[in-house]
């Protein structure tokens, strides 16, 4: 009697809490689901026992969560508040934030997992349209220096897709890709306060013009430092001419000092650069670039990036592969 009482408290208290709670057996089973779970699902709870996520969702996506299941089974480390998207009954998308950890019986004995998972789409939605006005709002200042300088602005498009390019190979997740572009996209905005006459000198640059072209990278990181991202946009682009033997700008950052992202947007930043023409001089070539990223593989560029950029280039016939893309 004790026991069945137990188990009643148990299941009414689970069927109140509005989360999604379940509990999983070895093979990744469902064996114990609360309401909301198979609300969620569009089904009684007793239509969810014995089954796996591979039953109610997409192959990739219910590959995944099995996935998951499984790592905790194995390593006997939970898997907290994870952010992932979700398929409803309906055919709709939703975002939830999902925690699994491992479950034992009263002899210490692993015997599955057990889930909780909240429903955080209106949460998601409100970051994404936040996320969206600040972009839109970076758009437009870089809609301003393509009006007073399109060389500059061609340049950054392209250094955006390289960089994201690079970071695909890597096997960044979406929201790092896209922080990684934003980056590429922005780094030479603080070139709007340099005057053209310096920009386009095709002459060598006098020491007090190379120290105002510096700037940019400081007066970038000014405009946009106040802007929340789920990334740090303004620090990526303030190191950007950082070098991993510190010979770089402006801080003279040495090694991994210097962010990862920042180490692609210099190998995407001298890639683009000597391989395309600018407005004072023709285009150097991809070899040349190459032979620079090449030259300075290790002492001033991540190896492994440059590495990574050949792999690009090889993989287009030896050619540019960002002016289409």
């Amino acid at each position: 009697m004790r026991q069945d009482f137990q188990r009643d408290f148990l299941q009414e208290f689970f069927d109140s809490v509005p989360d999604m709670i379940y509990f999983k057996d070895l093979k990744n089973r469902f064996v114990l689901v609360n309401k909301a779970h198979a609300a969620a699902l569009g089904l009684t709870p007793e239509k969810v026992i014995g089954k796996t996520d591979m039953d109610f969702f997409p192959k990739e996506l219910g590959e995944k969560y099995c996935e998951d299941d499984s790592a905790v089974l194995r390593s006997g480390k939970s898997i907290v508040s994870k952010i992932e998207k979700a398929i409803r009954p309906d055919g709709g998308m939703t975002y939830v934030s999902t925690t699994k950890m491992p479950h034992y019986d009263a002899k210490g004995k692993l015997i599955g997992i057990m889930g909780i998972t909240r429903n955080v789409t209106e949460f998601a939605n409100l970051e994404k349209e936040r996320l969206d006005m600040a972009i839109n709002a970076l758009t437009i200042l870089g809609k301003s220096l393509e009006l007073r300088d399109p060389y500059t602005f061609s340049h950054a498009r392209h250094v955006a897709v390289i960089s994201g390019k690079i970071g695909e190979a890597l096997g960044w997740k979406e929201n790092r890709l896209l922080g990684m572009r934003l980056a590429g996209q922005l780094h030479d905005l603080g070139k709007i306060n340099i005057p053209l006459e310096i920009l386009n000198k095709s002459g060598k640059l006098s020491s007090a013009e190379y120290r105002l072209v510096q700037q940019h990278v400081a007066t970038c990181y000014e405009l946009i430092k106040d802007i929340d991202f789920p990334f740090p946009l303004a620090e990526v682009v303030l190191q950007h001419h950082e070098r991993l033997d510190g010979s770089g700008y402006p801080r003279g950052l040495k090694g991994r000092e210097v962010m990862a992202e920042a180490r692609v947007l210099a190998v995407s930043d001298v890639l683009e650069s000597m391989a395309s023409r600018r407005p004072y001089r023709e285009a150097l070539g991809i070899e040349k670039a190459c032979d620079e990223l090449k030259s300075g593989c290790n002492s001033k560029y991540d190896s492994e990036l440059v590495g990574t950029a050949f792999s690009l280039i090889e993989q287009n016939n030896g050619k540019v592969f960002w002016i289409n893309s």
